[in-house]
């Protein structure tokens, strides 16, 4: 009769150590006296139970955090996984809607800065000035600081944020039949070949088709604002439940199984005794059979848990909504509801405000 045995290793060599027991198990040939299992769709002999954490729901960055404006149609789907690699949106080819005469094409640099309420302020700067240095995606910016090097007045940051986009865009004026004049401001890297004086016709490609790619894995999260969408590819980690054990369901005798862990790397040996092999049940077991399938698993939303990186009494920074910028202590954190609640002093009297995750960062 096979019994579970709980087989203690250094914490880190978890999966190793199961690797080397299963390639024990098949070339001693006792694939009939130890139970097998399939975990995402593979066989092994021996468990490392592990659950899958989402690390923080308000962490922000290059590889997680996506501004997709609205012309780009989102193809990846709200609350479901996506893999790095993964089209997160795209925008269609764009064509001429009418005949039309290219009177004027001006080149421009664009940076557009994103403010605390998440609203945006775009800067179109010629290209015969130099944008600084330190002007990068990602970075934060104070207001007063100028965009280009000469610290030209008319390209001058009006409110503080962070530049979320910084590329080279086209000003094209056209002419359509009748005189009437239109321009549209298009990316330099989808933009067709264009010189003064063309003649488009109806049905011309203006722009070609672009996407944005995940780069990152995880769940991904959806948020609309009046400029733009914000997708963020919330990280997924897989962690050990029980960090230096690998459990095996084995019907062995006794010198069998010794004989399977000996001389094993990872200062292995069965719990409970360090000569003899003792069979383990209590609570524990029912995590290790509800991975292994034996055992129903309670039904849950099916998302992994979150995991945030702030906890009560810690001190944080707002970064959305009228309360921007105030930092307070967060006073109650509820998973469930993605929301913690934040004791901000306002007038000498403090005063809870309620915010999403993504409403606060680490100072």
């Amino acid at each position: 009769m096979k019994k579970w045995y709980a087989i203690q290793t250094y914490a880190g060599s978890e999966l190793k150590v199961k690797e080397d027991l299963n390639d024990r198990v098949r070339k001693r040939g006792l694939e009939k006296d130890v139970e097998s299992f399939q975990v995402d769709g593979e066989e092994t002999f021996f468990l490392v139970p592990v659950e899958e954490v989402i690390t923080s729901r308000s962490r922000r960055g290059a590889g997680t955090e996506y501004r997709i404006p609205y012309e780009y149609d989102l193809i990846a789907k709200p609350n479901e996984r996506i893999q790095r690699g993964e089209v997160i949106a795209r925008k269609a080819p764009l064509h001429m809607e009418s005949d039309a005469c290219v009177t004027d094409i001006e080149p421009l640099q664009r940076a557009i800065i994103e403010m605390t309420n998440r609203n945006e302020e775009v800067y179109l700067i010629p290209v015969d000035k130099r944008i600084r240095r330190d002007i990068r995606v990602g970075e934060k910016i104070r207001n007063g600081v100028p965009l280009t090097s000469d610290s030209d007045e008319q390209f001058v940051v009006a409110n503080k944020g962070k530049i979320v986009l910084r590329d080279k865009v086209r000003r094209i004026t056209f002419e359509y039949p009748g005189g009437k004049e239109k321009t549209r401001l298009a990316p330099e890297k989808s933009l067709t070949k264009l010189r003064k004086g063309m003649q488009l016709k109806q049905g011309d490609l203006l722009e070609g088709e672009d996407q944005i790619v995940s780069r990152a894995s995880g769940l991904l999260k959806v948020k609309e604002y009046k400029d733009k969408r914000v997708v963020t590819i919330q990280r997924i980690e897989k962690r050990r439940l029980f960090p230096g054990y690998v459990f095996g369901r084995m019907g062995l005798d006794e010198e069998a199984m010794m004989a399977l862990i000996d001389g094993m790397k990872g200062a292995v040996r069965y719990v409970g005794s360090r000569f003899k092999p003792v069979p383990i049940e209590g609570p524990e077991m029912k995590i290790i059979k509800r991975k292994a399938g034996l055992l129903e698993i309670p039904v849950s939303s099916g998302e992994p848990k979150i995991e945030v990186d702030f906890s009560v009494g810690e001190v944080v920074e707002i970064v959305e909504g009228p309360f921007a910028d105030f930092t307070g202590e967060v006073k109650k954190i509820d998973k469930d509801a993605e929301e913690v609640t934040v004791m901000v002093k306002i007038f000498g009297r403090e005063t809870p405000v309620q915010l999403g995750f993504d409403g606060i960062e680490k100072l």
